[in-house]
C-alpha cells in the first residue's frame, strides 16, 4: 500500500508542477509538452483510484489530442518564424495571493466536507459507455464529429492560404 501512496503523491506533484509550468512557458511546443505531462499524470491518478477505464479514456482522448496538436503545430508553422508569448511580470503576486486564499478556504471548508465512501460507487463498463454514447447521444456524437471535420478542413485551407501568401511575399522581396 505504501508504494501506491508514493506513486499517487508523485503523480500529483508532477501533475501540479506541469500544470503550473504550463502557465509560464514562452514556447507553444513546450506548453504542449507540459500539458501532455499533466494529462499523463492525471491518467495515472485515475488508475490508482480504481478507474482504469477513465485512465484509458484520458490517455486516448486527451493525450492523443495533444499529440495531434503537436503534429499540426509542426506541419503548419513556418520554419523561420519564432513564436513567443510575452509574460506579464505583474502576475506573480496575484498568483501567490490566490494560492494562499485557496489554502485558507480549504482549511475553513475542510471540517464541513462529508466524504463519500467508495463502496457505494458502481463501476461502469466500456460497453455501457459505448451504448450510452451511440444510443442516446448518437446525434450529439455525429454533430461533434462533423464540427471536428469542419475545423480540420478549415485549418488545412487556412494553412495553405498562409503558405501561398508567405511564398508570394518571398517572391516579391526577391524581385526588389
Amino acid at each position: 500500500m505504501l508504494i501506491w501512496n508514493i506513486i499517487f503523491y508523485a503523480s500529483s506533484i508532477i501533475m501540479l508542477l506541469a500544470a503550473c509550468s504550463l502557465l509560464f512557458v514562452k514556447e507553444p511546443m513546450h506548453g504542449a509538452v507540459y500539458l501532455t505531462t499533466s494529462l499523463l499524470a492525471l491518467a495515472v491518478i485515475f488508475y490508482l483510484l480504481g478507474a482504469p477505464f477513465m485512465a484509458a479514456l484520458q490517455l486516448i482522448l486527451y493525450v492523443g489530442a495533444i499529440m495531434v496538436l503537436f503534429v499540426f503545430f509542426i506541419m503548419l508553422s513556418p520554419e523561420n518564424e519564432r513564436f513567443s508569448i510575452k509574460v506579464n511580470k505583474n502576475v506573480i503576486l496575484p498568483l501567490i495571493l490566490m494560492v494562499v486564499m485557496l489554502i485558507e478556504a480549504g482549511i475553513i471548508i475542510q471540517p464541513s466536507i462529508a466524504l463519500v465512501s467508495s463502496h457505494n460507487i458502481e463501476m461502469i463498463s466500456a460497453k455501457a459507455v459505448g451504448s450510452a454514447l451511440f444510443g442516446h447521444y448518437k446525434i450529439a456524437i455525429e454533430a461533434i464529429s462533423t464540427l471536428l471535420l469542419g475545423a480540420l478542413v478549415a485549418v488545412i485551407y487556412l494553412a495553405a492560404n498562409m503558405k501561398m501568401t508567405v511564398d508570394d511575399t518571398d517572391a516579391s522581396k526577391e524581385q526588389i
